[in-house]
């Protein structure tokens, strides 16, 4: 049985299951209300009949759990959809790897942590030089390694030579850069991913300083290799 309760401007509807409406006669929970809800004060969330539950910490967000389940205050970077992080490494050093040989890029290395109960999808972006001052062409392969297992590569090379109808304006040494992707979804665990670049012909040079190159204006970062990871929650 239900009644109705008229106290000032709201109408309460009660019943024997302790239904409270607020602007209906018909609640379909133990509290209904059928307009706005202004809260002054902080919002907990769980507990039971005799605790009041969770208010949670500055700048968390509420996530369902479900029917029947109580919602949570939950990290904004752990929700499902959201970017987890967002990382950034460069080539520190020049390294010269000789044709036949693979080594690791200085400085392009990173180690990331997926939580216990989670999975994340990585996104990488990698863009990649190899030069050289030896005056030939070179060709090889920048590679993606995961806990020293390759995962993806691409391939560049450097032309030795380009001749011009003026004297004293040829081109010497141009790299052709490469940008490559890779996804990867991955469960809790920690794992180390690295930047290797093995020569195919020629001896090049990665994290190349040009300061020999014609018009150099100082920049040390322009052929250095690099590396982004955005990390999403699944």
């Amino acid at each position: 049985m239900k009644r109705l309760l008229l106290l000032g401007s709201l109408l309460f509807s009660v019943d024997a299951f302790c239904q409270v409406g607020i602007n209906t006669s018909t609640p379909q929970k133990t509290l209904h209300v059928n307009g706005s809800l202004q809260i002054t004060n902080e919002l907990n969330v769980g507990g039971n009949a005799s605790t009041a539950g969770s208010a949670g910490t500055s700048g968390q967000v509420l996530t369902s759990g479900g029917p029947g389940v109580a919602p949570s205050w939950t990290n904004i970077n752990s929700v499902s959809g959201t970017i987890a992080s967002a990382n950034y490494v460069q080539g520190t050093t020049t390294l010269t790897v000789p044709q036949g040989t693979t080594a690791d890029v200085p400085g392009v290395s990173i180690t990331l942590t997926v939580p216990a109960g989670k999975t994340q999808t990585f996104l990488f972006t990698i863009l990649g030089y190899a030069s050289g001052l030896t005056y030939e062409s070179t060709q090889g392969v920048f590679s993606l390694l995961q806990n020293g297992v390759k995962i993806s590569s691409a391939f560049a090379s450097k032309a030795g030579y380009f001749p011009s109808s003026t004297a004293g304006q040829e081109l010497w040494n141009m790299p052709v850069p490469v940008t490559f992707l890779k996804s990867v979804t991955l469960g809790p665990g920690t794992y180390t991913f690295k930047v290797q670049y093995t020569s195919w012909w020629g001896s090049s040079d990665v994290n190349l300083v040009p300061s020999s190159y014609g018009g150099y204006n100082g920049d040390t970062e322009a052929m250095l290799t690099k590396m982004q990871v955005l990390v999403y929650n699944n």
